[in-house]
């Protein structure tokens, strides 16, 4: 969790940096209308499919498919559940607010199983130790995977991803202070 705190914490300034020299659009009407029916729409059908059991599949289809090792051919299987997985979402019903946030939540979550293993078969190597090892692809390459890999929606709402190179880094160490915090451990 501490990973997602840091890089949230780095997306929203840098989405602040972003924003600073842009200028304002109105919203789309039509796209708010239409946003807000989808977000409702669990209290409409209160005898929907509680979230509970929606977030539970759903969680156990990520577990089926996205664990390592990761294999090429079940990343495809559990890309195809996640994207086929939206039509379960609207089966979802709510009797409050609260689980009516917690229909969002498990929609946020298929929204991360799909980017997770689109962005898995995307990235042909292992890295980081057992949790990003693939079969397929037992070995790092760093000469053609040393990068970001991103992800965004184009025009058509479709889902793209392409590399960025990662920015030279330089961790400045204050040796003196590290021997003595060791020093008095």
């Amino acid at each position: 969790m501490i990973g997602a705190f840091v890089f949230g914490r780095l997306a929203g300034e840098n989405a602040i940096d972003y924003i600073q020299n842009l200028d304002y659009l109105e919203p789309d009407p039509e796209f708010l209308e239409t946003e807000k029916a989808r977000i409702y729409a669990p209290l409409n059908q209160s005898n929907g499919i509680p979230h509970t059991q929606v977030e539970y599949k759903l969680r156990r289809l990520v577990n089926d498919y996205l664990q390592p090792p990761k294999v090429s051919q079940k990343m495809e299987i559990g890309l195809q559940n996640f994207v086929r997985y939206q039509e379960t979402l609207e089966l979802m019903g709510a009797h409050d607010p609260h689980e009516l946030m917690r229909c969002m939540e498990v929609h946020f979550i298929r929204d991360c199983a799909e980017m997770a293993a689109r962005a898995s078969l995307y990235r042909r190597e292992s890295r980081w130790g057992l949790y990003h090892y693939r079969l397929d692809y037992p070995e790092k390459n760093n000469e053609e995977w040393f990068c970001h890999v991103n992800l965004k929606k184009n025009e058509s709402g479709e889902m793209v991803l392409f590399k960025r190179p990662v920015n030279p880094y330089v961790v400045e160490v204050d040796v003196n202070r590290e021997v003595y915090d060791v020093a008095t451990r």
